[in-house]
């Protein structure tokens, strides 16, 4: 639940970011010599490259760090396997269906930006991978929830009756 939420955050502030940069970056850029042997334009360059290079490929790593806390996910039913409790069985029901409604509503509310015809809309279209987990994370979800319900239940019983 937080993971996605988390996503989403760094989804659109991302977009604005990259969009606000690429209007900010010119300008610089284009300010040219301010006082002679001041060379704004030139500073501003070997500043802006290496910021640009990664704000312009943060959208990968937004979809790389998704992707590994969907391992981590997968990693939570390991850990309950071995200790098949009341509380754990009952939270892994109560979370899991909260987890794809939130899903729901925030890959509703994300593909209303992902849509939208203006520079955010395209900055977020630009972001292949993350965009598409985040607007089919319910359908994510529900597959990661039927393979954590496997892993869960499929502990060994006979472990857990001795004493």
């Amino acid at each position: 639940m937080l993971l996605i939420v988390l996503m989403v955050g760094l989804m659109i502030g991302w977009g604005v970011t990259k969009t606000a940069l690429d209007v900010i970056i010119p300008e610089f850029n284009s300010i040219g010599e301010v006082a002679p042997g001041i060379n704004v334009s030139e500073s501003t360059t070997m500043v802006s490259n290496p910021i640009t290079s990664i704000v312009d490929n943060f959208g990968l790593i937004i979809g790389l760090i998704y992707v590994l806390g969907v391992g981590g996910l997968l990693s939570y039913s390991f850990v309950f396997r071995n200790n098949l409790n009341g509380w754990a069985i009952a939270f892994f029901f109560i979370m899991i269906i909260v987890l794809i409604f939130l899903c729901i509503l925030i890959s509703q509310s994300y593909e209303e930006f992902y849509l939208a015809q203006d520079d955010l809309g395209t900055t977020l279209r630009s972001a292949g991978l993350a965009s598409f987990l985040i607007i089919y994370s319910p359908n994510i979800m529900m597959i990661i929830a039927v393979i954590c319900g496997i892993i869960l239940f499929s502990g060994n019983r006979e472990d857990s009756y001795y004493v």
